[in-house]
């Protein structure tokens, strides 16, 4: 995880890991259905959105923290494949970047001293933590926007019809197209 120091905290970053992930698991397995593309991907979610506070947070933050990132993973990877049409078929987005994004306002949240956090490193600022996250998505769109703007981020129908293996690498994901196997 991303404990500033391992100094007589390492306990406590091991038990917000395991509580974080069984909190994504739960969540995304009640609100997933049972799928385990969710069931699996649960876990991760809570895991991911731990690790910006799991040497500040109370555990039963962290287990708060990682059952709303797997609610967040199941409904944002449903709305990304479903309503939007996006094709980030691993969930990369709701798994990593609105994880993660909600993990860094959660340390800020649970890591508060009116929260529980007693230990030293504890009591940090919601609103900095949230400030983070607001310029990290400033940061990620101006990049994004300058790429998108400058060379594109979408192949076209012809080159997205053999994937972009084939398309960019000159290599094929499949033994069927490959010459050499």
């Amino acid at each position: 995880m991303s404990a500033q120091t391992i100094d007589k905290i390492s306990g406590l970053v091991a038990v917000n890991s395991l509580l974080a992930m069984a909190g994504g698991t739960l969540a995304a397995y009640v609100a997933g259905r049972n799928d385990p593309g969710f069931v699996h991907n649960g876990p991760l979610a809570g895991l991911v959105a731990v690790c910006a506070g799991s040497d500040v947070m109370h555990p039963l933050g962290a287990l708060a923290t990682g059952l709303v990132a797997g609610g967040l993973f199941v409904f944002l990877f449903t709305q990304t494949q479903n309503r939007w049409k996006i094709d980030d078929v691993l969930g990369v987005w709701p798994l990593h970047g609105v994880c993660g994004a909600w993990g860094g306002i959660a340390a800020g949240i649970f890591g508060t001293k009116a929260l529980g956090a007693w230990w030293r490193g504890a009591g940090v600022a919601a609103h900095r933590h949230a400030g983070g996250v607001l310029v990290a998505l400033a940061g990620g769109l101006a990049v994004y926007g300058g790429l998108k703007k400058a060379v594109g981020l979408r192949l076209d129908a012809e080159e997205e019809y053999h994937g972009a293996d084939l398309t960019i690498h000159k290599i094929s994901a499949t033994p069927e197209r490959e010459a050499s196997w």
